[in-house]
């Protein structure tokens, strides 16, 4: 299996979200090889200028370096690029770009093996993996509460909300109530100092972890454990060895490793089995509707502890595949077929795509 092309594909799929933003913007990548087997990739996007970025970074500075290459040697391809493009950082929009390669060739290689990809990762440990409902940001304490009253209405297993005023986490465990779990993702909003300050209405949170509270993260580090709160990070990580160092940080008690942050299945794969000793918990971060979802779903799978999976906010036009990965719901079922179990539809992407 030769790899013969290597063909980004930028979508926009129209979405009113809440900064304003009139369309949710995607960034998949398809793989041929010259036996014709084809396999999907995904970037992290979002935005438009980013989606320019990754489109020309995969096609001018990823591709080349793969084209002609076998696809059976796509941890060797993964680490040779990596080092090629060390110069350009080690973490950022190469190994996003590059993510999207690797998860490709590991769909084909699942393909031509005839395997989910939950079985090249180890097997499978269970068929169905629990929701949490990830809001987006609001800033405002009444819309959260209506769109964790919908949340709910789904059966959701968890909650995820993005914000960074206290006030309104705290009015929305309110209504989640006690029990449920419930993640606080404050994206980097606080100092350590500002967690220190209020670590007692922190600590009568219940949260399942504190995702990203404090700038810069490199903070923890160096910061002896919060009583009753446990600090998770770890989605901007973009290799195995910066998810070790943070997970030997007192403070730090869950990773969330980014398959596309951090480089692809090739570099998660080799992340979860370096950070396995450390006795952290890990919880995938996954804002993603399409490829990196599917491959997502296949690593929680494999671990020996369940964790949700992230489901952010999307509307049912937005499923690529069928399968719910835009709804909140109980749980979502672990693809079987070869591969990432599932192929975007066709006539989504030309419905969808744009020309950049």
């Amino acid at each position: 299996m030769i790899v013969d092309r290597i063909d980004p594909i930028a979508l926009k799929l129209p979405f009113q979200r809440p900064d304003g933003a009139d369309a949710l913007y995607l960034v998949l990548c398809r793989v041929t090889t010259r036996s014709g087997t084809v396999g999907y990739g995904e970037c992290l996007c979002l935005r438009p200028a980013l989606q320019r970025s990754l489109m020309a970074t995969i096609r001018d500075a990823i591709a080349p370096l793969y084209l002609g290459k076998p696809a059976a040697d796509r941890e060797r391809l993964n680490r040779d690029v990596r080092l090629r493009l060390t110069a350009f950082g080690r973490s950022g929009t190469v190994l996003n770009a590059l993510a999207a390669v690797d998860t490709a060739l590991w769909d084909i290689a699942g393909k031509e093996a005839g395997q989910p990809l939950s079985a090249l990762l180890g097997g499978a440990r269970r068929d169905r993996v629990p929701v949490m409902a990830s809001l987006d940001r609001y800033n405002d304490a009444r819309t959260v509460a209506a769109r964790i009253e919908r949340a709910l209405a789904g059966n959701v297993a968890a909650v995820k909300v993005h914000e960074f005023d206290l006030d309104i986490i705290e009015g929305a465990r309110k209504v989640i109530g006690p029990a449920m779990p419930f993640v606080a993702d404050c994206n980097h909003m606080h100092s350590p100092s500002d967690v220190q300050a209020n670590l007692a209405r922190w600590q009568a949170l219940d949260l399942l972890f504190l995702e990203d509270p404090a700038w810069p993260p490199e903070t923890w580090l160096d910061s002896p454990a919060l009583p009753q709160v446990t600090i998770g990070l770890g989605a901007d990580l973009g290799s195995a060895e910066q998810m070790a160092v943070y997970g030997r940080a007192p403070a730090v008690g869950v990773l969330q490793p980014d398959v596309c942050m951090i480089g692809g299945v090739t570099e998660k794969r080799r992340a979860l089995a370096l950070i396995e000793p450390l006795g952290v918990s890990v919880a995938p971060h996954s804002p993603f509707i399409g490829p990196a979802g599917l491959a997502t779903l296949h690593f929680l799978a494999t671990m020996k502890q369940p964790t949700c999976y992230a489901v952010v906010e999307a509307e049912p036009h937005m499923d690529m595949y069928g399968n719910g990965l835009t709804r909140w719901q109980p749980d979502l079922a672990v693809p079987t077929a070869p591969g990432l179990g599932f192929d975007p539809d066709p006539d989504y992407l030309d419905r969808h795509a744009i020309s950049l």
